[in-house]
């Protein structure tokens, strides 16, 4: 049997997934006619009244792939940080828990992009434990008039050196290492796509 990728691009607090069938009976659906590209005004339009939205494809990834022209594409990297005793670095950002990311600069490679976020935003020398991401989640968002799609890949990392200092300048108010129990509580007030990371991290473990 073909296998096709499954793709979900989070809009604010909406999450679309563009796969061949629905996820659940939950996601309000768009069906895709495989010679037309879904337009990124309808996609926008249907997460303002549904939270939840399925994009039905033959071809997911040439869908997802038209729909991501209709954007800026922004590239973006982050880190998953374990300590020696296991416990996670996070950061405390406008409120809500999240891991150090950025965008990778002119010329970066985005692994390095990753180790280098780690260490501004937080203060903690890290290296990769594996050179492949674990993950790749992605963001639209409308930047004054101008949509983007924002793709952050995520490295496993582990601590070599340093010590906890939030980025201020940044709105970073917390860096912490959180064990599985308050990592858990975390979870309740962080964002969807943090958990999928968190989740990916588990995984490996």
């Amino acid at each position: 049997m073909e296998q096709h990728n499954t793709y979900t691009i989070h809009i604010g607090s909406a999450q679309v997934t563009i796969a061949t069938s629905a996820p659940t009976s939950e996601y309000a659906t768009l069906r895709v006619d495989d010679k037309m590209s879904v337009s990124r005004a309808k996609v926008i339009k249907k997460v303002e009244t549904d939270k939840f939205v399925a994009i039905i494809s033959s071809d997911p990834e040439r869908t997802f792939r038209l729909l991501a022209e209709q954007f800026v594409v922004v590239e973006a990297a982050g880190g998953v940080v374990e300590r020696e005793d296991g416990e996670l670095l996070m950061i405390r950002l406008r409120g809500r828990w999240d891991l150090p990311k950025g965008h990778v600069e002119m010329g970066e490679e985005a692994r390095e992009a990753a180790l280098r976020e780690v260490c501004e935003e937080t203060g903690i020398v890290a290296d990769v434990v594996e050179d492949d991401p674990i993950g790749e989640t992605w963001h639209a968002y409308d930047t004054y008039g101008r949509w983007e799609l924002k793709r952050t890949r995520w490295w496993w990392m582990r601590r070599v050196g340093g010590e906890l200092k939030p980025q201020g300048e940044e709105g970073i108010t917390e860096a912490c290492w959180l064990g599985a129990e308050a990592l858990d509580e975390a979870m309740k007030n962080t964002y969807e796509t943090i958990k999928e990371v968190v989740a990916a991290l588990h995984k490996k473990h």
